[in-house]
């Protein structure tokens, strides 16, 4: 199974470009510690915006659902950001 999610982030307290990075590779750090892929996807040029692609693999539906239940955790107790919007999808190869 191949799972991704894209989202939409607004971080509020970013205040310049730099704030803004600053943020993102702190978060893509935990991310990747949950042994995913991270990457932003657009708005680079934008503060308070920001769109993440998450892709991981699994063996099985159910363990690719509760790798994406650990990530919602893990993004909703990060305090430097919001979610706007969240998308998933999942591919059985």
């Amino acid at each position: 199974m191949f799972f991704a999610v894209r989202l939409e982030l607004e971080l509020p307290y970013a205040v310049s470009l730099k704030d803004k990075r600053q943020t993102l590779r702190s978060l893509k750090d935990r991310l990747r510690r949950k042994n995913v892929s991270v990457v932003e996807s657009n708005h680079q040029d934008v503060w308070q915006r920001a769109t993440v692609e998450i892709a991981l693999a699994a063996v099985s539906r159910a363990a690719a659902e509760e790798k994406r239940e650990e990530l919602r955790r893990a993004l909703l107790n990060y305090e430097e950001l919001a979610i706007l919007e969240w998308r998933e999808e999942l591919m059985k190869l």
